[in-house]
């Protein structure tokens, strides 16, 4: 499994409210372009807008920590996932992307890689 996986920053103008509701509309296209990709998930997390501690992860020796998580879950191998990428219809939606990236992501505070999935282990839900 291969996973493309985005940590994004939230632009210094923005309110994390702000960033959440623009960052939701970024998941309903990543989600499109998921599908289009054939992806078998995809997942779309944010830090939570009111309540969260931000100096938690500091003091752990940490760095500042990302405002949102995305990770689009693909079958196949890095160049299958480049060559799905470069499909005329797919290729216009990850260029949509970057351009909705620019209304709430700090970019060059962001950053975006492929990771293959090496371990996958599922817990059953503690009993209460």
């Amino acid at each position: 499994m291969l996973k493309w996986v985005q940590c994004v920053r939230r632009r210094p103008d923005l309110t994390a409210v702000e960033f959440r509701r623009h960052f939701r509309g970024y998941g309903e296209e990543l989600l499109a372009l998921g599908a289009e990709l054939g992806a078998v998930r995809v997942e779309l997390s944010a830090v939570p807008a009111e309540g969260a501690h931000p100096g938690w992860p500091l003091g752990c020796g940490s760095s500042v920590p990302f405002d949102g998580l995305a990770e689009v879950h693909f079958p196949g191998s890095a160049p299958d996932f480049f060559e799905a990428l470069e499909r005329p219809g797919t290729k216009a939606r990850a260029e949509r992307l970057l351009t909705l990236q620019e209304n709430f992501a700090d970019i060059p505070h962001s950053c975006s890689f492929l990771a293959s999935q090496e371990v996958e282990v599922s817990f059953p839900p503690a009993c209460a």
